[in-house]
């Protein structure tokens, strides 16, 4: 791989990664539920305590990115990575056997689903270590500050079209199962992220070949070394919320407060028990909404050259709160023919959601010192971990399908409110960008 250009390894690491990252997420609690059929209250509970984990741990974590050169970072991240899926592989194949006593088995499965949680965790964190360390560090150190709208386009075109192909393919590999092993397929999942972790490492190795410079970072001496976890948590929040450009990652944060998303949860069992609609139908609209998220990354590099990436942000936002306002009020109305129009507003708003996001990462990679970027962006990524956990809330508080409405009227004030933050910010910001 040693005559491989920067950008191309680049874009083939995250498309390793990112492949691997949504075959495992689609397939795991599929795969929970072939172990422990009827009990999704586990998968629920992953999940619950994997966003939670976030919260927690990984403005920690990703301090470390200020701390160690970015090879070790990456090394780090894929180390984490490949740890957490070898222990959550392992803790479902051990559950997926009921050869001993019923006792046995269920102390067996409470420590085994502890493995698995734990696994998951680990997986999680090392995701977004790995997408800190790349995306908001290294990709703005190694590219030129005018390519980079391209190139942040580019990085987001392969995340959605990881984000379409590999549920597919992990949907496929699923299918197979012996009356053995009920996970045989998923057992080609897993093989699956533990090779991508060889040519991923060998790729930032390239890159690291290519400009040695790039290894090389100033380390930042830790400040809170003698306060205690909560201590140092509290200081990097307050740290954190004094940086200018923090209103735009707040604002940001908001957007994950909305259940108007073609991939969320909320919205898709709405559609199911309160619609009625057939499963190929929701299937078309979650494909739709990645295909509506690819135009805004042939749209914004556009937009941004012509106005300046402050501009085309606010045009963007603009639209998303345009179309999710007139979305809620066809919400309100009966007939098919609303709903119809409901949903397409929900699929264009998704093209202002992912400019803003273009938008709000180069905000980032240009005002972030080199030196707080992984603290800065570990705390970024945690304050939207919160916000879904936030988005789960409101969900659990109001479980009825009649319910579903006070949450679409929250989520359109959500994105309201990030579009007064982002508002604020720009009148008031002396930032790059």
């Amino acid at each position: 791989m040693r005559n491989i250009g920067l950008k191309k390894a680049l874009l083939l690491g995250r498309v390793l990664t990112r492949s691997g990252d949504q075959a495992w997420d689609f397939a795991v609690p599929l795969a929970i539920l072939k172990v422990v059929p009827g009990q999704l209250q586990y998968a629920a509970l992953y999940y619950f305590l994997i966003r939670l984990s976030n919260v927690f741990f990984l403005p920690r974590l990703s301090k470390l990115i200020d701390q160690i050169s970015r090879f070790s970072a990456a090394k780090l991240g894929i180390i984490i990575q490949l740890f957490g899926v070898l222990i959550g592989f392992t803790s479902l194949s051990f559950l997926s056997y009921e050869s001993f006593a019923v006792i046995e088995w269920l102390s067996r499965k409470s420590f085994l689903l502890l493995l698995l949680i734990i696994g998951g965790i680990l997986g999680s964190l090392g995701s977004t270590f790995m997408d800190i360390a790349i995306a908001n560090d290294l990709v703005p150190s190694s590219i030129k500050e005018d390519e980079l709208p391209a190139f942040n386009s580019r990085l987001r075109q392969v995340d959605l079209f990881t984000e379409l192909s590999a549920p597919i393919i992990a949907g496929w590999l699923l299918i197979y199962e012996t009356k053995s092993f009920i996970l045989f397929g998923f057992s080609f999942i897993a093989i699956w992220n533990l090779i991508s972790f060889v040519p991923e490492y060998l790729l930032l190795k390239s890159i690291f070949k290519i400009k040695p410079e790039l290894s090389v970072k100033y380390v930042k001496i830790p400040e809170l070394s003698q306060k205690s976890i909560i201590g140092k948590l509290t200081t990097g929040w307050k740290s954190f919320l004094s940086e200018p450009i923090a209103f735009v990652s707040v604002a940001y944060a908001c957007l994950w407060l909305s259940v108007l998303s073609p991939h969320g949860v909320l919205l898709t069992g709405f559609l199911k028990d309160g619609w009625s609609f057939p499963e190929w139908g929701i299937g078309i609209f979650r494909g739709l909404g990645g295909l509506f998220g690819l135009i805004a990354t042939f749209l914004f590099p556009m937009m941004a050259k012509k106005k300046g990436i402050k501009e085309a942000v606010r045009i963007f936002v603009s639209f998303q709160l345009l179309t999710v306002t007139l979305a809620l009020i066809f919400f309100f109305c009966d007939g098919v023919v609303y709903q119809i129009l409901f949903l397409s507003l929900v699929l264009f708003s998704r093209i202002g959601l992912y400019g803003f996001s273009l938008g709000e990462v180069q905000i980032r990679q240009l005002n972030i010192s080199p030196s707080l970027r992984g603290e800065y962006n570990g705390f970024a990524s945690a304050l939207t971990a919160l916000a879904t956990l936030g988005l789960y809330g409101g969900g659990a508080l109001l479980p009825k399908t009649n319910d579903f409405k006070y949450l679409v009227v929250l989520s359109v004030a959500t994105v309201g409110m990030a579009f007064v933050l982002y508002i604020v910010w720009l009148h008031k910001g002396k930032e790059r960008a």
